[in-house]
């Protein structure tokens, strides 16, 4: 699975019927984060009438209106980040209203297209995952571990030789690499290689 997180704080700015709205999309690893820099920009913008916000941490997500109509503002911003598939992240909002009401439509739509703006500002980094396996491998199958540094460009090894071979942690990237790990370990090691 390929995860994307912001490559960089991004801003966008829409305007409608008056109205400015502000965004900023940043990495956000923790809700700490998070936290400091809504705190940075409400004090950057103690005159914007709203300072709504959604974030993704990990699993966790959460998502403010900021007294604008439920549902107007928080939620259309995180339903943006995840159309990006983005993680670690988060956007906050700034409104400066310009007297006339947008309707929660209008709300809605200007919220997620200042935050659209600021996702494409940022652009995307694609962080690639890591997966660790416990191996055993027996002396007379040590051929493959040469084999899976050949084929297996991002493989790390880190054990030690005992008695019966090779014991230690194989770690490398999802995907291609991982496949390829899983195929020779299955054809060529012939139910002879422990893996936990």
């Amino acid at each position: 699975m390929t995860i994307y997180i912001p490559a960089k704080q991004g801003y966008g700015e829409y305007e409608d019927r008056g109205s400015r709205f502000l965004a900023w999309v940043f990495h956000c690893p923790s809700e700490e984060v998070f936290t400091q820099r809504l705190y940075e920009l409400q004090g950057e913008h103690p005159k914007g009438r709203h300072h709504c916000w959604a974030y993704k941490t990990g699993d966790a997500y959460r998502f403010n209106d900021d007294g604008e109509p439920n549902g107007t503002a928080g939620r259309p911003m995180l339903q943006v980040l995840d159309g990006n598939d983005i993680s670690d992240v988060a956007v906050i909002c700034v409104r400066y209203w310009g007297g006339t009401k947008l309707g929660t439509g209008g709300l809605a739509r200007a919220y997620s297209a200042a935050t659209r703006l600021a996702v494409e500002d940022a652009g995307l980094l694609e962080v690639l995952q890591r997966m660790e396996f416990d191996v055993e491998l027996p002396f007379d199958l040590m051929g493959l571990r040469s084999e899976l540094e050949a084929k297996c460009t991002s493989i790390q090894f880190s054990g030690k030789f005992t008695a019966r071979g090779w014991r230690g942690c194989i770690s490398l990237d999802a995907g291609t690499d991982a496949n390829v790990f899983h195929e020779l370990i299955t054809h060529r090691g012939g139910g002879r290689i422990i893996v936990r």
